[in-house]
């Protein structure tokens, strides 16, 4: 009778115990939050940034044996000015975006939330989605009546956001010392030959951040990148 009663008795609390895990929220047992997209694509985009600024900032200290052996002039000393500037730059990018990975990923449950909304809200207006007849996020009204942030305010959210300008001063720096060591250590010909095959890329990037938000534009563009999927 015993035996009976204990088993009863695991039974009872195998059920209870089943009970209060259903009952426990999805992010105490460790799954995701629904509806986070933009908070999730925003800390793969810091992810990104950290692991390209490490791979510029290696690059850079590979650049920098190219004046090991080199006269100390003046020439050499703004090459050397460049690339060690651009390194730690990028290094200390690597770490800021660190940072704001831990950040964000420190944020209260509804702090997520309200990130995911203001985000889906610049990104995607209150717009239904003609394809799917998606409805828009529901905006409650203390998502979006937020009052508007003072000057500290500002310059904290900028620390937060500020690894990608920085990483772009680091290439930048790096590209600058590659110049003026071709200019100032090889012939012209090899100069002029380096320099034209740099520039070739510039308005590609520069198309890169004139493609904008225009949405008649971006759709020719996913067009003809859906065109180009197979050519390459």
């Amino acid at each position: 009778m015993s035996r009976q009663q204990h088993r009863h008795d695991s039974m009872a609390k195998a059920d209870y115990l089943v009970e209060e895990l259903k009952e426990v929220p999805a992010s105490a047992t460790g799954d995701s939050p629904p509806d986070k997209i933009q908070y999730d694509s925003l800390i793969s985009g810091f992810n990104a940034l950290c692991v390209a600024a490490g791979f510029v900032a290696a690059i850079q200290a590979q650049l920098m044996s190219l004046t090991i052996d080199k006269d100390d002039t003046l020439g050499i000393r703004a090459i050397n000015a460049l690339f060690m500037g651009g390194m730690l730059v990028d290094i200390m990018a690597a770490m800021m975006g660190y940072l704001t990975i831990r950040w964000l990923e420190r944020m209260r449950d509804a702090e997520q939330t309200l990130l995911n909304k203001l985000l889906q809200l610049k990104t995607n207006g209150r717009k239904v989605d003609s394809a799917t007849g998606a409805k828009p996020v529901d905006f409650d009204s203390a998502s979006i009546n937020i009052g508007p942030p003072s000057l500290a305010h500002k310059f904290m959210a900028l620390s937060l956001m500020i690894p990608l300008p920085f990483v772009m001063i680091g290439i930048a720096a790096m590209l600058a010392g590659i110049y003026v060591y071709v200019w100032t250590q090889h012939p012209t010909p090899v100069a002029i030959v380096v320099t034209v095959m740099g520039l070739s890329t510039l308005p590609f990037i520069a198309c890169d951040f004139m493609i904008g938000r225009n949405e008649d534009r971006r759709k020719f563009i996913i067009r003809r990148l859906c065109e180009l999927q197979g050519d390459w």
